[in-house]
């Protein structure tokens, strides 16, 4: 029993560190970027930004698509034997705006971290040129 237990474990650990290397990956490529310059710096928040709108724009556009569902059962003549319409209770447009709220918060958590990221290096990028001018201020 400890070993299955061990192995378990293991094969969590491995599972859990296979799923944040990706973005962690990410992580250090955009701050290389913003080292290199602010405009790089932008690259990546704007494609997550991007990325996570085409994936809630989907999402809506495939729940309103499938809101409602409705069946027809018809018999050899073609007349209309049993007829259901499926509603959920909740009004289609809130609960599609609902997720997709909850989708675009999701989906942009690594926007607000390349955007933090982004916003770190820009702030000491301002602050150096800023001690750059009154050096120069003082010298004149």
């Amino acid at each position: 029993m400890m070993m299955k237990t061990s192995v378990v474990g293991i094969g969590l650990l491995f599972g859990v560190f296979g799923a944040l290397l990706p973005f962690a990956l990410l992580v250090v490529l955009q701050v290389w970027l913003c080292r290199k310059s602010a405009r790089l710096g932008l690259i990546l928040p704007v494609l997550s930004l991007l990325l996570s709108m085409v994936l809630v724009f989907s999402l809506v556009f495939f729940q309103r698509a499938t809101g409602y569902s409705s069946l027809t059962v018809t018999d050899e003549n073609g007349q209309v034997v049993q007829q259901e319409e499926n509603f959920s209770g909740v009004s289609p447009m809130g609960e599609t705006i609902a997720i997709a709220v909850v989708a675009f918060l999701v989906t942009n958590v690594p926007t607000v971290v390349f955007g933090g990221i982004w916003l770190h290096y820009k702030g000491r990028e301002d602050t150096r040129e800023d001690l750059k001018r009154m050096q120069i201020q003082d010298l004149e």
